[in-house]
C-alpha cells in the first residue's frame, strides 16, 4: 500500500448505490424532532410574552417604556450572555474526552468571568440607560418608567448569567430534563408573580408598574436556585464532572482560550442586538404608541418563529447527518421534505393569524389605538413571516453543511443595509409611519431568501457529503450520537432569551448545531486564531486537528 493511500475510504457512494429513502418514516421522524424543538423553544419565548401581556394591559406607556428600556439594556447583557456559550465547546469537549474534572474547571472559570462582567452591565442599567432613553424619546412618562424599569431589572442580571453557565454545563453532559422542567416552571412563576405584584391579591392592590420588573427578578432568581438545588444539592449530578473549587486551575492559558472563543460570539451577539435597538429607535421616533404596537407584534412574531423553527432545526440536523453518512441523495430528499412541511405549517399559521385578526393582539392589550396599528400592518406581518419561514429553512440547510459564514454575513448585512434604511427613510423621512418598519422586514427577508436559494442551488451535494464523511471519520462520532446531541442542543438553546421584553432578533443567522462539520470546527476553534472562531471568517478545518486532539 502506498503512503498516499488513505486508511479510510472517503469516497461518497454513487446515487444509485444509496439505500432508498422511506419518505413516510422520515416524515414522522422529522415531525417528532420538530415538535420537540418547537415546544421547548415556544416555552422559553412564552416567558417574554407573559411580561408583555401584563404590561400591555396595564397601559400603553408601561409597555412602551419597558420595551424601549429592555431593548437598550439587552445590548451589553446579550454580549456577556452569548459569551457564556463558550462553555458548550469547552465543557462539551472536556466531557467527550472523559475529562470531567476539566469540564468542572471550565464551569468555574465561566462563573467567575460572568460574575465580574456583570458589574459593568449593572452600571449600564443604572447610569447609562437614562441618557439613551432621553435620546430615544421625548415622552417624559415613558422616560421615567423606562429608567425605573431598568434599575429594578438590574437585580436579575447576576442570577440570569449564573443560570446560563450552570445550564450549559449540564447540557454538555447530556442532562436536559431538569433544565426543561425548570424553564417550564419559571413560566408559571412569572405569571403568578406578575398577576400578584401588578394587580394585587385579596385586599392588597398591588404595586402597579413596578410589579412587572420585580416579577422578572423573581423568575430570574428562581431558575438558578431551583436548578442548583435539584441537580447539585439533591441529585449530586455535578460530581461526575467536578473536583471542587481550584484557584490554581485559573491559568492564563485557560483564560485566553475561554476569551478567544467567547469574544467573537459575544461581539456578533452585540452587533445583532444593536441592530434590534436601532430598529426600536426608529419606532420611538414615531411615538410611544408605535413603540408599544411594535413590541406587541414583535412578540407575536417571536412566538410564530418558535413554531416553524422546529422544522428548520430538524431539517438542519437530518440533512447534516445524512451528509455525514455519505448519502447526498437522501440529504436532498430530506431538504425537500423539510421545505414541504415548513410551507404547510406556515400556511396553516397564516390562515389562523388572519382569521383571528384582533383576537391575537388582545392577548397583549385592549387599547383601540394599539389594536388599529397592529391591524394596519397585519397583512405585511403575515407576508413577512411566510417569507422568513422558507428563508430560515434554507439557511438551516446551509448551516447543516457547515456554510455558516454565508448565513452570518447575509443576515448581518441585510439588517444594516436593507431593513434599517427602509424603516428609517420610509417611516421617518417619507412619513409612511409604522408600516415602513414592516415593509423593511419583508424586503430584507426577500433578499435573504433570494441569496440563500442561489447559494443552495449551486451547492455540490456530493462534495458536501465527502467533506462530512471525512469529518465523521476524523471525529470518530456515530451518526446517531451526533444527531442525538444536535437535537438536545436545539431543544435547550433554541430561542433562548434573557428574560426581558426584547424580542428574538428577527430572522437570526442559523446556528451551527453539533453537525459533523460543526463538531470538527469546534476543535479548530480551540487551536486556531480568532478569525476561525467567528462565523464571519470560517476557513476549511485542518485535516490533522482531530489526530492531535
Amino acid at each position: 500500500m502506498k503512503e498516499s493511500t488513505p486508511l479510510l475510504s472517503l469516497a461518497t457512494p454513487h446515487p444509485e448505490e444509496e439505500e432508498p429513502v422511506d419518505v413516510t418514516a422520515e416524515f414522522w421522524s422529522l415531525t417528532w424532532m420538530a415538535f420537540q424543538v418547537s415546544l421547548s423553544t415556544f416555552a422559553r419565548i412564552a416567558l417574554i410574552s407573559v411580561d408583555s401581556a401584563y404590561l400591555g394591559h396595564l397601559g400603553t406607556s408601561s409597555l412602551a417604556a419597558a420595551s424601549l428600556a429592555s431593548t437598550w439594556t439587552n445590548v451589553p447583557l446579550a454580549g456577556v450572555w452569548s459569551g457564556a456559550t463558550a462553555l458548550v465547546t469547552l465543557c462539551g469537549q472536556a466531557w467527550g474526552a472523559k475529562n470531567g474534572t476539566l469540564a468542572g474547571i471550565w464551569l468555574q472559570l465561566g462563573l467567575v468571568l460572568v460574575s465580574f462582567l456583570s458589574l459593568p452591565v449593572i452600571l449600564w442599567y443604572w447610569w447609562c440607560i437614562g441618557y439613551l432613553l432621553e435620546f430615544s424619546t421625548d415622552d417624559q412618562e415613558v422616560l421615567e418608567l423606562g429608567i425605573r424599569f431598568a434599575r429594578i431589572l438590574s437585580l436579575s442580571i447576576w442570577p440570569s448569567l449564573i443560570y446560563a453557565c450552570v445550564r450549559l454545563y449540564f447540557q454538555s453532559m447530556g442532562i436536559m430534563s431538569p433544565v426543561t422542567i425548570v424553564g417550564t416552571l419559571s413560566i408559571g412563576v412569572a405569571c403568578a408573580a406578575n398577576s400578584i405584584l401588578i394587580f394585587g391579591v385579596f385586599n392588597w392592590k398591588g404595586m402597579g408598574f413596578n410589579g412587572s420588573p420585580i416579577a422578572t427578578v423573581i423568575a430570574a432568581w428562581f431558575q438558578p436556585i431551583s436548578l442548583i438545588a435539584y441537580c447539585i444539592l439533591y441529585k449530586k449530578m455535578h460530581l461526575q464532572a467536578w473536583a471542587g473549587w481550584q484557584v490554581s486551575a485559573f491559568t492564563r492559558d485557560r483564560l485566553k482560550m475561554f476569551i478567544s472563543i467567547a469574544g467573537p460570539v459575544a461581539a456578533n451577539s452585540m452587533v445583532s442586538n444593536l441592530a434590534n435597538s436601532a430598529l426600536t429607535l426608529v419606532a420611538a421616533k414615531l411615538g410611544s404608541n408605535v413603540i408599544a404596537a411594535n413590541a406587541m407584534i414583535s412578540g407575536l412574531w417571536s412566538l410564530l418563529w418558535a413554531l416553524f423553527w422546529g422544522y428548520g432545526s430538524a431539517t438542519q440536523i437530518r440533512v447534516a447527518n445524512y451528509l455525514g453518512a455519505g448519502r447526498p441523495k437522501a440529504a436532498r430528499v430530506l431538504g425537500f421534505l423539510g421545505f414541504l412541511c415548513t410551507v404547510c405549517t406556515v400556511v396553516v399559521l397564516a390562515i389562523a393569524t388572519f382569521a383571528m385578526r384582533e383576537t391575537l393582539f388582545r392577548l397583549y392589550s385592549n387599547d383601540d389605538t394599539l389594536l388599529q396599528l397592529c391591524m394596519l400592518v397585519q397583512p405585511i406581518f403575515i407576508t413577512g413571516y411566510m417569507i422568513e419561514s422558507v428563508e430560515i429553512l434554507i439557511s438551516s440547510v446551509l448551516a447543516g453543511m457547515g456554510e455558516v459564514s454565508v448565513t452570518a454575513w447575509v443576515s448581518s448585512l441585510s439588517v444594516w443595509c436593507i431593513e434599517l434604511p427602509i424603516a428609517y427613510f420610509g417611516g421617518v423621512t417619507f412619513r409612511l409611519g409604522f408600516s415602513a418598519l414592516w415593509y423593511g422586514v419583508c424586503m430584507m427577508e426577500l433578499v435573504k431568501l433570494s441569496i440563500f436559494t442561489f447559494v443552495l442551488i449551486r451547492i455540490d451535494w456530493a462534495k458536501m457529503a465527502k467533506r462530512a464523511v471525512r469529518n465523521m471519520d476524523a471525529s470518530n462520532d456515530t451518526n446517531a450520537g451526533v444527531e442525538r446531541e444536535s437535537l438536545q442542543y436545539a431543544m435547550t438553546e433554541g430561542g433562548n432569551t434573557l428574560g426581558s421584553l426584547a424580542p428574538v432578533v428577527r430572522s437570526p443567522a442559523a446556528q451551527e448545531l453539533m453537525t459533523p462539520c460543526g463538531r470538527r470546527r469546534q476543535w479548530d476553534q480551540m487551536e486556531d486564531g480568532p478569525l476561525l472562531r467567528s462565523p464571519f471568517f470560517t476557513r476549511t478545518p485542518r485535516s490533522d486537528t482531530f489526530a492531535r486532539a
